[in-house]
């Protein structure tokens, strides 16, 4: 399969997966892809193509991103579930799910941007990753037109 719109941004990272008995590690790979979408388009295309949209677990994956890619803001796949909301706005981090595995971080890790997630403009309910060398997120409307990171591998 010919992917002319992505590159990868990472080295293979290793992620260890939950089991009964032990915790398989696999090779996860982190791939920028140059094309403006909005979330869900970009969900839907790094699910067609890749994986899903990038989980980060640790500061140990943040690093493993190329440095000189050109983006300034890109799609991660972590979005603000309404259905567990515990108050009127979505800014509590017990909300945002990976778009991986529907779930919270399984390690705590977030990379919260100061003041986000602020649900501003009533609907934020996205988030994107700033490319500088903080790797900082922040809360977007899922409608937004950004590029993104899709990430390849699975437990």
């Amino acid at each position: 399969m010919t992917h002319y719109l992505s590159h990868i941004i990472g080295h293979a990272a290793i992620r260890h997966c939950s089991s009964p008995t032990a915790e398989p590690a696999i090779n996860l790979q982190y791939y920028y892809v140059d094309k403006l979408l909005t979330w869900p388009q970009a969900q839907q295309y790094c699910r067609e193509h890749y994986t899903d949209l990038a989980t980060f677990e640790s500061m140990d994956d943040i690093n493993r991103l190329e440095p000189n890619i050109s983006y300034s803001w890109a799609w991660i796949g972590l979005w603000d579930d309404p259905n567990v909301w515990q108050s009127e706005m979505g800014n509590e981090s017990n909300s945002w799910r990976w778009s991986a595995t529907g779930e919270t971080s399984k390690t705590g890790y977030q990379s919260w941007a100061t003041g986000d997630p602020d649900f501003g403009y009533s609907g934020e309910m996205c988030a994107l990753m700033v490319n500088n060398t903080l790797h900082k997120w922040g809360d977007e409307r899922c409608q937004a037109i950004k590029v993104f990171i899709c990430e390849q591998g699975d437990c």
